[in-house]
């Protein structure tokens, strides 16, 4: 996936400090027969293991905290709401990409979705109305 420049920044900072840990987790691609894997993973929990989804929201409610005392400190009068989840992170930046002219598509591989149409029938409120201009497109092709 691509990534900004500050993002790769950013995990570069990150690998640096943490370097990814190679430990073996439970691929349940095809639940009806698990298995087991090795993957180098990104984060870890403090223990050097697998973050489980259960823990998740305890590490993301540590990650807003930290960031609401820093916007603070910086002076911004931005936060984080409290109840803000992960989920809510994958709409913002879905939100983000099309508030600055991403195509359905581009929007569409970078969630994963499996068809456009998913990604438009969560998100086709944000892009803009174009009833307008395409009245003004007919009356300029008839007159």
């Amino acid at each position: 996936m691509p990534l900004s420049e500050s993002a790769a920044a950013a995990i570069r900072a990150h690998h640096e400090e943490f370097p990814p840990a190679e430990v073996e987790i439970e691929d349940r691609t095809d639940p009806r027969n698990p298995t087991w894997r090795k993957a180098r993973l990104l984060f870890v929990s403090e223990a050097g293991g697998a973050i489980r989804r259960g823990s998740w929201s305890k590490v993301w409610a540590r990650h807003v905290q930290r960031t609401n005392k820093a916007l603070a400190a910086a002076g911004s009068p931005l936060r984080v709401p409290a109840d803000a989840t992960l989920h809510d992170l994958r709409h913002f930046y879905a939100s983000v990409l099309i508030k600055h002219g991403a195509s359905v598509k581009k929007v569409q591989r970078r969630l994963g979705h499996a068809k456009p149409s998913i990604t438009l029938d969560l998100y086709v409120h944000l892009w803009e109305d174009d009833e307008d201009e395409t009245a003004e497109l007919i009356d300029k092709i008839l007159c």
